[in-house]
């Protein structure tokens, strides 16, 4: 069998370059064909893409972010992922039940079942987990411009701060699948492929990566003292259960703002972290190959 492992080299401040090798050298063992990869700054596609054409497993060794850069060359293809996760949050992992143990990484890598899973697109950009408009937008949007090669949850101190007393949310319009469900309100929008988020507040927790739809939740947020109810509600679980929080689903999602706003993927922003006045988020269904743990 031949498999790719791929690893971020500042993930986890290193972890992820021993980790890689770690399960490199267990693979080995195993009698494994292992490709040992560091990836790069860049368009994946031009380092990655062309190392992808004869290798039966992919295991990617890093955070969400790295995960979804090297998934997003595995779309409609037959070669399967696994995340060895080593980053901040890895809600995937932790959601998929994936462990960066090397010994259970090569048991899964040997022994796991495949499934396909849902992905989706924003404005051309692969997702995974999710997209959003709104306060976490912001704060990611400001964490990457003045991050250092690796962070932790320490590192979004300060943004949420920045960005909390410079709290000024625009209007967002959305329509699902050519219906229009929010109008000129001010929010928080969350388009989720999967119900996992950072810190354990999962806005969209009726979200699945293998129902075909993708799950819009619109949390009405005028003003910082609404910004922190509704997070207090998130993090107990209870705000779908408030009348004026919005719960939907779809296969073609459009948001509009009132004015450019800044948007925000799997917890990173978008190239050169680019602001829109429209965001359109779409389903892929079944579009990704994964092992399971």
């Amino acid at each position: 069998m031949r498999v790719l492992v791929a690893y971020n080299p500042v993930s986890g401040r290193g972890i992820a370059n021993k980790l890689g090798g770690d399960i490199s050298a267990a693979l080995l063992q195993k009698g494994c064909d292992v490709e040992l990869l560091p990836t790069e700054v860049g368009d994946q596609r031009k380092w990655l893409s062309p190392r992808l054409k004869q290798i039966d497993r992919v295991v990617a060794v890093g955070g969400d972010g790295t995960l979804r850069a090297i998934a997003s060359c595995l779309v409609d293809t037959n070669t399967p992922i696994y995340h060895a996760a080593s980053g901040t949050e890895n809600l995937f992992a932790k959601s998929m039940q994936m462990s960066n143990d090397p010994q259970k990484v090569v048991h899964a890598i040997l022994e796991g079942d495949v499934q396909k899973i849902d992905t989706a697109s924003a404005n051309g950009e692969f997702l995974l987990l999710m997209a959003s408009v709104g306060f976490d937008a912001e704060v990611v949007a400001d964490l990457a411009a003045t991050r250092g090669q690796s962070i932790t949850h320490m590192s979004y101190l300060m943004p949420c701060v920045r960005k909390f007393l410079k709290f000024s949310p625009p209007e967002v319009s959305i329509t699902i699948d050519d219906a229009m469900v929010v109008q000129n309100l001010r929010g928080w929008v969350v388009v989720a492929n999967s119900p996992a988020y950072a810190r354990g507040l999962n806005p969209a927790q009726n979200a699945s990566l293998t129902d075909g739809l993708l799950d819009v939740v619109f949390l009405p947020i005028r003003s910082r003292y609404s910004l922190i109810t509704w997070m207090l509600r998130a993090k107990r679980g209870t705000h779908l259960q408030h009348k004026k929080a919005i719960e939907l689903q779809g296969k073609n999602i459009q948001i509009k703002t009132s004015s450019p706003a800044h948007w925000q993927l799997d917890g990173d922003s978008p190239p050169e972290g680019t602001t829109a006045s429209c965001l359109d988020v779409v389903v892929r269904p079944n579009s990704l190959a994964i092992i399971s743990a």
